[in-house]
């Protein structure tokens, strides 16, 4: 409906620039880190493991959906682990199975809280609503707080962390800390949150300059 470019900032079911900046920092880590020319190519093979956290805060599945799409168009295993009842959208799920169709890389989803863990490189805890966060275009924001607060086996920590392929944790901010993950993961020397933050200011610069220059 707009005669000018808009850039996505987030909705209810993508997050593009928040996808970038993951990814972005994610190469950065197993590369040569910052400032140094990014090579994509390293995050194909690794494991991403997207996990469900518990909490209160209700939680759109924009970020989360996001980071699902882009790790698999760049060739990493995906898992995805939630408790039953939390499903994301089946339209994104389809598109995730055949962008790891297309890479030969594996796309699973399990049911509990640590199996998950086991081989991954990238840890993305994140809270997300379930699939009846609306009625009737009403935001039903009470009842996913009290659903979701059943579940506080399910949170990142550091024995799970245990489990990974030496992980790093990364998560699109803010966190829900003592809920989504402990302090000590997400404050931890393997965390990412703040280089994939600053990562946000320099993707966003690119798709400005990008636009601006009709590429």
């Amino acid at each position: 409906w707009a005669s000018i470019p808009i850039i996505s900032m987030d909705h209810d079911k993508y997050h593009p620039c928040q996808g970038l900046a993951d990814i972005m920092g994610w190469a950065e880590w197993f590369g040569q880190g910052p400032g140094h020319t990014l090579d994509m190519g390293v995050l194909e093979g690794k494991k991403l493991l997207m996990t469900w956290g518990h909490g209160a805060l209700a939680r759109s599945w924009c970020s989360v959906q996001e980071g699902l799409l882009i790790a698999s168009r760049f060739g990493m295993h995906i898992t995805l682990a939630c408790p039953e009842g939390y499903d994301l959208d089946p339209q994104v799920i389809e598109w995730t199975k055949t962008n790891c169709g297309a890479h030969g890389t594996e796309f699973q989803i399990v049911h509990d809280p640590c199996s998950g863990y086991e081989g991954a490189h990238v840890v993305y805890s994140r809270h997300w609503m379930s699939p009846r966060a609306y009625v009737d275009g009403e935001f039903q924001k009470q009842k996913e707080v009290e659903m979701a607060l059943k579940y506080p086996q399910w949170i990142c920590d550091e024995e799970k962390m245990a489990l990974t392929t030496d992980a790093i944790f990364t998560h699109p901010m803010p966190v829900d800390r003592g809920h989504e993950v402990t302090d000590a993961v997400a404050s931890g020397p393997r965390s990412v949150i703040y280089n994939v933050a600053e990562n946000r200011l320099h993707v966003q610069k690119a798709l400005m300059a990008l636009t601006m220059g009709n590429l």
